[in-house]
Parts: C-alpha cells; sequence; structure tokens
C-alpha cells in the first residue's frame, strides 16, 4: 500500500472546523424512526471532522446524538420519503441500522406501496457506520444525489475510522476492512439473472445480496434508469458478511442501475468483500479508484453493459483476490443468457493481486482498452475460467470472446492461469497487446514502456449515451502530463499518494520552489537511486554515479550503481561547480515522456531570476557520461586496447576517466531529456564542461530526444565511443552545437542545430587523432543524416585533421557572410586524398545555403566532396519554414522536398537498422512532423519557451 497523502484531510480531528450554516433549499422529510434493528447510539466522530465535541446543531428533523469520545452526530435512520437533504453543518450523520431511501417501486414503477425518495446530500459531509449492520439502500425509483467537489468529497465511512483519525489525521487505517455496511444503488435496468419474471422483460428481477429481510429488488426495463449522482465520493472500510456463502455487502453494490445515473470521481478502500459490484444494468463509471479491498476491486455480473474510462485499481500486500472478477449467467448449454455481461473498459491499471489482475468467468464477454496490468510475485494477469470451451475464439460456444486492444501486461507468473490457449489467443488478436516489463512511475504513471504502446482510438467505439469516452492517446489510468501532485485523482482521494518527500539517498533542502520540495544530491550514489517526479533535484557540488570500475570492470574499488530519473523530475544546479559524473560501469536512466521531459537547469531559471534568458549560459555544470567503448586518444594505456582511457575534459579532481574495448557498452538512456543554461570553464585552455559530454560510450546506451540548449561550450561533445543519437535538438550554444573527436564512430538521425544569434562557433566542430598525417584507428567516423543545421557565427561544419564522417539528406543554411564548410585539413586538400588516404569526408543529398562561400579554408577539397555526389546542391536558397512561436526556421517546405534524398537503406549500422528509411532531407519533414515539439523554444515545446 502506499503512505498517507499529504492531500487535504477530509476529516479533520477538531472543532475549528464551523462551516457556515447552509440555506435548506430544499423540503427536509422525515428520516423516520429509528430502525430497531440498527445500531444503537451515536458514531464516535465528527462531519468533516475527527473528532472532539464541535458543539454544533443538527438540521431539524434529526435526532442528535453524542459519540462516546464526546461528538455530536446526527441519527439518520428508517427510511427516507420525499427529499431529505443532509447539510453540511460541521457535523457528521450517523447510519442507525439499515437506511433504506424510497421503498420499492418495481421494475415498471407499479409496485403496491411503492414510494419514491431522494437523498441529497452537500458537498464535504461525512456519514458513518458502526457496524455490519449499518448501511444505506437506495431503491428502485429513488435517488441519491451524493453530488461532491474535488475540494469537498462526500465521505462514507465507520465509526472506527474516525475515531482513529481523531487522534492522528494521517491515520490511514492500514488494514482495517469491514467496519460497517456499504452503500446499495438499485435501478430498473436489464439484468439477465431472474430470481422472479421473465428474462428480457421489465418482470425480470432478483434481490440484491447483502441485505437482510425484507429483500432489496433490482431489474427492469429502463436502459436510461437515473438513480442519482455519485460524484466526488469516498467508500471507507465498509462490507459485512450475511453468511459464509459468499452473501455479503459490498463497497457500493450497483445493481440494474441504469446509464441515467452519474457515477463520476469515486473511491472505495479498503471495503472486506468487492470493493464495486455490478449486477446488471447499463450503468457507466468515469475517474474510478479501487483500493486496498479484501476480495476482487470490480466484480461484474448479471449482464451488465456499461462503459468504464479512468480506472485504478491497487490491491493491498495482504488482501485482495483479483483486480476484475468477471462473470455472467449461461444456459444450461453453455450459451450466455441476453444480456450477456459485456462492458467496455478503457484506460484503466491495474496494481497487485493475489489470484490474478482479471478473473474472466463462464459469458462473460468485455473488451478491455488501453490497459495495463501488473500483478508482481507468481500471480498471472488473467485467470480464464471458461468451463465451456477455452478454445481462442469459441467462448462458450459463441464467438465472443472477452477482446483485448493495446494492453500492457505485466505478468508476474504464467500469463493465463487457466486456459492459456483462450488467452494468448485473444492477446495475440490485436498486435498492439505487449507482454513484457511495465515501467510505471510512483506507481501509476506511464513511463517509456507504457508510451511505446500503440494506443487504441476509442471513437470507434459506441457507448449509451453517445459520446461517453474521452478521446486518449496515451494507456492506462493516467497520462503522461499528470503527475503526483496533479491529476485527476488528486485532492478527493484517501490514502492514495504517498508524500513525494525526498527519496531515501536525498537530503532535504530548506525552502520550497514554486511549492515543491528541493531534495538535495551530493557525493557519490554507490546505491541505486530513483528521483521521483513531484520534486526539484539540487546537485551539491560534483556528484559520481557510481566509482569508475575501469575498462574491464576490475579496477580497485570499483563501484556501480544506477541513478533513475522519472519522467517530470527536474535536477537543477546554481554554479559551474554543481554536476553530474557517470562512472564507467554505472548508468543514468532517464527517461522522460514527450509531454514531461526530464530536465536538467540552473537554480535560476527555476527562480526566474535570469536577467536575460534568452542568452543566459553557463549557470550550472552539466552531464558528464563515461563507458568502456574505444577511443583514440590515450592518456594512458595501449591504443587499440582495452587499456586505452583518458581523462575528460571539464571534471575536476580526482579526473574521471573513459575508455576501453567495448562497443557495446550500456551506459543508461537518455530519452525525452532537456539540458539547459549549463556549462563551466576550469580554465582558459579549452578545458570546459559541456552541455552533455559523452566519454567512450557505447552503442547500446539509449540516446534519443535529447535537447541541449544555451550551453557556455559545446552543446554535446562526443569524446570517441560509439554511442548513437536519434531525434536531437541543439539550440543556442555558445561554442560549438555538436563537436566530435577521439574516434567517435557511432550514427545520428533527425538532428536539429540552431546557433543563437549572439553566440556559437559551428555547427560542427569535427576532429580526430592524427601522427605523421595518418588518422589513428578508429579515426573519428560518425554517419550523420537528415539533420538541418541553421545558423552559425564562423561555419556550418568545421572539419579538422583527421575526421572523415558521412553526412546524408542535410540542410545547412549559415546565413549572413558564414560559409557552409570549413576545411581545416593541414596534410593534404587535394579531394580524394584526405591527410594521405582516400578518406574524404562524404556528402550524399545535402543543400549548402552559405551566407559566404562553401568553404572558408579549401574549396578545391570541399567542393570536390561536394561534387562527387549529384544529388548535393549548392549553391542553395532554403525554405525552411519558422513555425509561429519560434526562433529560427528548420521545417521543411516545398524547396527542401525537391532535393533527391539518399536512400538510407544501403547504409550498415550498429545495431542493425538504426536508421528509419526516410524520403526527405532535412530534421523535419514538414509542418506535420512534429518530433521536435519534446524540446522548448522551438515553438509549441513541452515547456516551451525556454
Amino acid at each position: 500500500m502506499t503512505n498517507i497523502s499529504k492531500i487535504k484531510a477530509v476529516l479533520l480531528a477538531s472543532a475549528a472546523l464551523s462551516l457556515a450554516a447552509c440555506t435548506q433549499g430544499e423540503e427536509i422529510a422525515s428520516p423516520g424512526a429509528t430502525n430497531s434493528g440498527g445500531g444503537s447510539g451515536g458514531g464516535n466522530g465528527g462531519g468533516s471532522g475527527g473528532g472532539g465535541n464541535q458543539g454544533g446543531t443538527c438540521p431539524s428533523g434529526f435526532n442528535q446524538t453524542t459519540t462516546p469520545n464526546g461528538t455530536v452526530a446526527c441519527d439518520l435512520s428508517g427510511t427516507v420519503t420525499g427529499t431529505l437533504r443532509l447539510q453540511n453543518l460541521g457535523l457528521p450523520y450517523f447510519i442507525n441500522g439499515r437506511v433504506d431511501v424510497g421503498s420499492d417501486v418495481g421494475g415498471d414503477g407499479m409496485a403496491a406501496g411503492g414510494t419514491m425518495g431522494s437523498l441529497v446530500i452537500d458537498p464535504g459531509v461525512t456519514l458513518f457506520g458502526r457496524a455490519g449492520s449499518d448501511y444505506i439502500v437506495v431503491n428502485r425509483g429513488s435517488t441519491i444525489e451524493a453530488d461532491g467537489n474535488a475540494a469537498n468529497p462526500i465521505v462514507f465511512t465507520s465509526e472506527a475510522d474516525i475515531a482513529r483519525r481523531a487522534v492522528d489525521p494521517t491515520d490511514s487505517g492500514g488494514s482495517a476492512i469491514g467496519e460497517w455496511g456499504g452503500l446499495v444503488i438499485l435501478g430498473r435496468a436489464p439484468i439477465n439473472r431472474c430470481a422472479t419474471g421473465t428474462l428480457g422483460t421489465a418482470s425480470c428481477q432478483n434481490a440484491i445480496e447483502g441485505v437482510t429481510s425484507p429483500d432489496a429488488l433490482y431489474g427492469g426495463a429502463l436502459d436510461d434508469d437515473d438513480s442519482g449522482t455519485l460524484r466526488y465520493v469516498q467508500v471507507r472500510f465498509a462490507g459485512f458478511a450475511i453468511n459464509t456463502m459468499g452473501n455479503e455487502l459490498n463497497g457500493i453494490s450497483f445493481g440494474g442501475v441504469g446509464h441515467g445515473t452519474t457515477v463520476d470521481y469515486v473511491q472505495v478502500h479498503n471495503n472486506s468483500d468487492d470493493g464495486i459490484e455490478m449486477f446488471g444494468g447499463t450503468a457507466n463509471l468515469k475517474h474510478i479508484v479501487l483500493t486496498g479491498n479484501d476480495d476482487d476491486s470490480l466484480d461484474t455480473d448479471n449482464g451488465w453493459n456499461g462503459s468504464v474510462q479512468y480506472l485504478l485499481v491497487q490491491q493491498r500486500d495482504d488482501g485482495g483476490d483479483n483486480g476484475f472478477e468477471m462473470s455472467s449467467v449461461i444456459s444450461d448449454m453453455g450459451v450466455p443468457l441476453s444480456p450477456a455481461t459485456n462492458p467496455q473498459i478503457a484506460n484503466y491499471t491495474i496494481i497487485g493481486a493475489r489470484s490474478s489482475g482479471q478473473r474472466i468467468n463462464d459469458g462473460h464477454i468485455g473488451r478491455f482498452l488501453n490497459g495495463v496490468i501488473v500483478t508482481g510475485g507468481t500471480t498471472p494477469c488473467l485467470d480464464w475460467e471458461d468451463a465451456g470451451d477455452n478454445t481462442p475464439g469459441t467462448y462458450d460456444g459463441l464467438n465472443v470472446d472477452p477482446t483485448f486492444n493495446s494492453v500492457l501486461f505485466d505478468c508476474g507468473g504464467a500469463f493465463d492461469a487457466n486456459a492459456a490457449g483462450a488467452a494468448d489467443g485473444s492477446f495475440m488478436a490485436d498486435a498492439n497487446n505487449v507482454q513484457g516489463m511495465s515501467s510505471l512511475m510512483n506507481e501509476f504513471f506511464p513511463g517509456p514502456n507504457e508510451a511505446a504502446v500503440t494506443e487504441f482510438d476509442l471513437s470507434t467505439l459506441t457507448t449509451a449515451p453517445a459520446g461517453f469516452f474521452d478521446m486518449t492517446d496515451y494507456i492506462g489510468a493516467f497520462g503522461p502530463t499528470e503527475s503526483v501532485s496533479a491529476n485527476w485523482a488528486t485532492g478527493w482521494t484517501f490514502a492514495l499518494f504517498g508524500d513525494p518527500g525526498c527519496p531515501l539517498g536525498t537530503t532535504q533542502q530548506t525552502g520550497l520552489i514554486n511549492g515543491k520540495l528541493v531534495c538535495g544530491v551530493s557525493g557519490t550514489i554507490r546505491d541505486d537511486l530513483t528521483l521521483t517526479s513531484g520534486n526539484f533535484y539540487e546537485l551539491l557540488g560534483r556528484v559520481d554515479v557510481g566509482v569508475d570500475e575501469g575498462a574491464d570492470g576490475t579496477a580497485p574499488g570499483g563501484d556501480v550503481a544506477d541513478l533513475t530519473i522519472e519522467a517530470g523530475a527536474t535536477i537543477f544546479g546554481n554554479s559551474g561547480q554543481d554536476y553530474l559524473v557517470v562512472n564507467r560501469g554505472s548508468r543514468i536512466m532517464a527517461n522522460g515522456l514527450p509531454t514531461n521531459p526530464v530536465v536538467f537547469t540552473s537554480q535560476a531559471d527555476l527562480l526566474d531570476t535570469q536577467a536575460d534568458p534568452t542568452n543566459a549560459i553557463g549557470e550550472w555544470g552539466g552531464l558528464v557520461i563515461l563507458g568502456k567503448a574505444p577511443i583514440n586518444r590515450c592518456g594512458t594505456g595501449t591504443l587499440g586496447t582495452a587499456s586505452c582511457q583518458n581523462a575528460i575534459e571539464g571534471v575536476t579532481s580526482p579526473d574521471a576517466l573513459y575508455g576501453g574495448a567495448t562497443d557495446d557498452d550500456d551506459s543508461g538512456s537518455l530519452q525525452y531529456v532537456q539540458v539547459k543554461y549549463a556549462g563551466f570553464a576550469i580554465n582558459t585552455m579549452g578545458n570546459e564542461l559541456n552541455g552533455i559530454s559523452f566519454g567512450g560510450v557505447g552503442y547500446n546506451t539509449l540516446v534519443d530526444y535529447v535537447q541541449v540548449h544555451n550551453n557556455s561550450d559545446d552543446g554535446i561533445e562526443m569524446f570517441g565511443g560509439t554511442a548513437n543519437l536519434k531525434h536531437i535538438v541543439l539550440t543556442g550554444n555558445d561554442d560549438d552545437s555538436l563537436d566530435t573527436d577521439n574516434g567517435w564512430n557511432g550514427f545520428v538521425q533527425y538532428l536539429i542545430v540552431g546557433q543563437r544569434a549572439s553566440g556559437g562557433d559551428n555547427g560542427f566542430e569535427m576532429s580526430s587523432v592524427i601522427n605523421s598525417g595518418v588518422p589513428l584507428s578508429p579515426a573519428t567516423n560518425p554517419t550523420i543524416a537528415n539533420y538541418t543545421l541553421v545558423g552559425s557565427r564562423s561555419s556550418g561544419q568545421r572539419m579538422n585533421d583527421g575526421h572523415i564522417g558521412r553526412f546524408i539528406n542535410g540542410v545547412i543554411f549559415t546565413g549572413g557572410t558564414t560559409p557552409c564548410l570549413d576545411w581545416e585539413d593541414a596534410g593534404d586538400n587535394t579531394p580524394g586524398t584526405y591527410d594521405g588516404l582516400n578518406v574524404d569526408p562524404t556528402f550524399n543529398s545535402v543543400a549548402f545555403d552559405c551566407g559566404g562561400a562553401l568553404d572558408a579554408n579549401a574549396a578545391g577539397a570541399a567542393t570536390g566532396s561536394v561534387g562527387a555526389d549529384g544529388n548535393n546542391v549548392f549553391p542553395y536558397a532554403n525554405g525552411l519554414i519558422q513555425p509561429a512561436l519560434g526562433t529560427f526556421p528548420f521545417i521543411n517546405s516545398g524547396t527542401e522536398a525537391a532535393v533527391t534524398e539518399f536512400d538510407l537503406s544501403t547504409i550498415t549500422t550498429t545495431p542493425a537498422g538504426f536508421f528509419d528509411t526516410t524520403t526527405y532531407v532535412g530534421a523535419v519533414e514538414d509542418t506535420n512532423d512534429t518530433w521536435w515539439t519534446f524540446a522548448c523554444g522551438l515553438g509549441g515545446g513541452a515547456s516551451s519557451p525556454c
């Protein structure tokens, strides 16, 4: 279970909550005589208060009672007739025995003696029961109008809960269950299990389980029957077993309830039986939270045909059976009776279960869409209990298998506990279903694995009433822009979200920034550490992830660790001395999302104290990632062996080493990451921290959707290694945007470079190590495809001694009088002979729009290399488009579309298949291509402007 949340408590332990009396706008009918079969006396608690004597007065018509701890409560008992309003006067209402709202009017509204009642409950009101015999029944034809709001939910709970919270308002009740009865709502919509009457007619009715004599009946023929409203409602610690045969009160029982009823923003917590059980009917549910329930969280049966969207299920560790248990009624021939139980459930997340994530029994159909199931332990995701026929496609003799679309199954054990063939067949019917690891953050929120699942288009579904489903582009109960502190369940739920606090391994700093905790990260991280979303994290000086284990993993004192950073987390520094070093053998797992990136930035940025944000640079250190892949510049060791290593620039003592002989080394992942306003010069000799320095990083490191903005030195510098980069944005950096050296052999696709007007040197600066004019092995030799380079003070691409490289499907627009190239080959500037070898840089399908000449230094070599491919274009007048809110143009127009692209499928990459095959030059195909919107400052980015 989660820790108790720091949300506003709905039960305050004081008399200080003295809410003003509401104007009585409705008729107040008698709440009825006390039911002799109910509990006697009052409860121990308060309305929105958790204890103490509020000294208030109950509304007219209510008996006032005093609970054992001196709290005043208002007695609710007997049968509600007419309209009864429970005003929020700061006092709780004691559910004294079985309380009926109205008396049953029958499936056709004509039952003898039937009377309609309406129980209206004000926002913020608390109702409590004392024992399992205290419960509310809303009978057919009557309504409950429990319409709370996010700040003032309506709470149904127990006397024991109120007593606990009177002592400690943060007490979540632990594993307490079954402390009062529950809530029963009955309607006149169709069911398929008739105790009396004829199936398919209004006469088909049944008695709801869990209710003592007289029976409480449900069922009829009104699809749109209206039993009222449950909105912003909590039901806590309920449930009661009449006998040992499974005849129990649930948290909320819906019997034959119609879709005219509103059920939205409802939580059931720690019920002793099911959280919610649907007995037939057509009711729809939205924004539902089911936590800690002791049997099944959602139980469906008797012909329920409704829809659900946004459903979170969390089973507690010491209780719970199935996340869903789903049944119907079948004939003796194994055929589901009409209406079969056949709900549509979308955007759901199930966390934990002792038996299975979803148990699907005889006759149940159902469609499950955009879901996440994480069972844990050895628990299967499904328990397919179809006794009729377990053959895929033939469920109980009919082609009515349950359907799964875009569901991620993370199963602790086997996928299915009972009928693998049927379950596998239903799973495989949609290629967008996935069996694999989830990456949920803060327990419930989507990570990269969830984001990678293709969602199902809910607009294709038919609902009653029409338009029930919101259109979502994600799976699970919560979306990628939601977090612990801001989501649809924030503020009105109970014991759901843990206090984000500062993770173990960090230290809480004094004060808040923008209302968020600041957690300090310092020294050397030796144990795995997760920086959760919802906080700011301050780098306090140089922070090392792990201790260098050397190129072969045997360095004395080596100690590796993983630093995981959740989507939406922000890490900041306050000076150039604050920076992060990921040492050889350790990993950084910074996994953001398109609209919720991981952000590395400065304190000045967070505090909004930058004098000139457009030109702010060097406000903190930067990010250094080191690996064991080959390099060609050895500080110590022998070139071409694992012993060849070097100290990364920009890092103060002790040195941070990189290099080795492991091409496929893995330093973790950077996905949807922004690095802003970094950079620091140790001295005037060019020894500086870059936005991100990659030293000897291997190709198993994932670098995808990364932006470096306004760094005081280079945006990204590659010091050898084999790392590959995709979807890269480099904006406003003060030296070179991409600097390559020391034998880097990697691949890049989709690269946007935008130099700012008052800063920047070259778009690319590209070097290697030479000996007697010959590049040392491995030469720096990347392949860069689909790039757009805009603006530069010195040149678009500066090519230094020994660098080879292949540049494909590019657009270079330098502006002013700046050349596209600066060919700095001191060995031999003759085309085709580069440093004595036939290793000129190669250009294929690159369009050069140069403010000055093509090349600033060696026109012959540059012209020869560009002229070697007839699909290169020089001179060129670009048609690049600038987004409406952007700062420079980078989106292709028809002008770029006219350039003949190079076929990337002819390029061999490691690993194979790195390049997407594109039919255009440049980084962004057209205005419909929006991969860049994760970045800031481009116009429409995740946090634009920067």
